[in-house]
């Protein structure tokens, strides 16, 4: 892949989330199995590999803004990140700044592909980060300003490291229907990314994984009937708000 090539996607979609208890994976795994095929992406990389790493830096304001529209339920919000396809970030996998908007339960997302000596930048700051895209990738333009109104109102700082292994799936009649099931999630607050600190994951779920369905089509008869099933508890909240209320949990209230 083209690391220094400037890139801007747009996806839009609905997307579900269901907590499922890591016991029952295997059983749900055979059970979607007739009406899904594996990941294009997983057989051109061929490997016999059935997952992949994930590792996304997330931004928010200095009281946590984003989460906390979340709570509330605004159904305008959205969050920054940055994405890698890799236990973490490094100039041998694609590196890519993602904006996710959200109406309700319609996702938009753009996202730019950065080149790899972004690495060079305080990755914890995004001021920094859009700073050198602006320098050095014209592409970057095209987020640039809803980022810089995004860094203005909330002067967003990074706030937690998530990563996770993802099993990825797509329909078998419609393929832009996928689900993914993610397990491990774990994450570190505020990294510090200091070559003399190493990062200290915690569990975010502990003993569960997250089932996510991502349609722009109806959701199929089938789904329903396994979400019935198997009983599965509907997630309201995203990896990100995961892993900022197992932090918070964790805090020691000021009395």
């Amino acid at each position: 892949m083209a690391h220094a090539r400037s890139v801007s996607l747009h996806f839009r979609r609905i997307e579900l989330k269901y907590k499922v208890p890591r016991r029952i994976v295997p059983f749900l795994l055979s059970a979607i199995r007739p009406y899904v095929d594996a990941d294009p992406y997983l057989i051109a990389e061929g490997k016999g590999r059935t997952d992949y790493p994930l590792c996304s830096l997330y931004y928010d304001s200095y009281d946590l803004q984003a989460y906390q529209e979340k709570l509330a339920g605004v159904l305008a919000r959205c969050k920054v990140r940055l994405r890698t396809y890799a236990p973490f970030f490094s100039a041998d996998a694609p590196i890519f700044l993602e904006v996710k908007r959200r109406w309700d339960l319609a996702i938009s997302k753009d996202r730019f592909l950065c080149p790899p000596t972004v690495l060079s930048t305080d990755l914890r700051s995004l001021r920094d980060v859009v700073s050198f895209l602006l320098k050095k990738e014209a592409g970057a333009t095209e987020l640039s300003d809803e980022l810089q109104l995004l860094l203005h109102w909330y002067n967003l700082q990074s706030v937690v490291l998530v990563r996770y292994r993802r099993c990825p799936f797509v329909g078998k009649h419609h393929r832009r229907f996928r689900i993914t099931l993610d397990s491990d999630i774990e994450s570190v607050w505020k990294p510090a990314y200091s070559p003399v600190t190493p990062l200290v994951f915690e569990s975010c779920i502990p003993h569960h994984a997250v089932l996510e369905l991502k349609s722009n089509l109806t959701v199929p008869a089938w789904f329903h009937d396994i979400v019935r099933q198997f009983q599965l508890e509907r997630l309201s909240v995203s990896k990100y708000a995961l892993a900022v209320q197992s932090h918070l949990a964790h805090v020691t209230p000021v009395v």
